[in-house]
């Protein structure tokens, strides 16, 4: 695909982020049908209905998944360095940056996660809510709720994520005063946006 020029087309709308956390093992993948989403990488396997865009910022990850990603019938967003010229035509690129939001390009902030938070806004989002982000290991080591990680858990790696969602609450507070982003993820260790627990969240949206 050609490099994506950024486009209001989810404007004022509610967007959720499908993150990997192992706190969605069991979660209702239905009540996202009716909702704008963009998934985090292995969140492609739950299909388009449900997992409308999806985005992926590792390239080691692209190697594994590649030929499955070709039967996806979302939308592919990535900024993976490598495959910012690519011939593909089923994948839209935007330029990286290291840190922070941005208005022509997605801030990388060490995870996948907060470069969905930049791509929602530049599709216009008013409110985005983020599922899974739990920002640590499950119980019983896992870090994910798909199981497709493709190198072992590091428990380290959280830390470094946490720093680069402060970089990315500062800069919403500077160059997008009228976004929230919420944090619907019962024990979460990411602290640096407004909390709401997922049953409360469900029963309200339910109303």
């Amino acid at each position: 695909m050609p490099r994506w020029i950024p486009e209001r087309v989810w404007d004022n709308q509610d967007v959720f982020i499908i993150g990997g956390g192992k706190s969605l093992d069991g979660f209702d993948w239905k009540l996202l049908k009716n909702e704008l989403t963009i998934g985090c990488n292995s969140a492609f396997r739950l299909g388009a209905e449900i997992c409308k865009l999806c985005i992926f910022g590792d390239a080691k990850w692209f190697e594994v998944f590649q030929h499955d990603l070709r039967n996806y019938k979302g939308i592919l967003f990535t900024n993976v360095y490598q495959l910012l010229k690519t011939k593909l035509d089923w994948i839209w690129t935007l330029p990286r940056k290291a840190h922070g939001l941005h208005k022509d390009a997605l801030g990388w902030n060490d995870n996948t996660g907060a470069s969905a938070i930049n791509l929602a806004v530049l599709l216009g989002a008013k409110r985005i809510f983020l599922l899974g982000f739990d920002m640590h290991l499950s119980k019983d080591g896992k870090p994910n709720w798909h199981n497709h990680q493709i190198q072992k858990p590091n428990p380290d790696a959280y830390a470094k994520f946490l720093k680069g969602f402060v970089k990315v609450a500062a800069d919403l507070k500077l160059k997008f005063p009228d976004v929230e982003v919420i944090n619907i993820t019962d024990n979460s260790n990411l602290n640096v946006f407004p909390k709401i627990g997922v049953k409360e969240f469900w029963e309200k949206r339910a109303l």
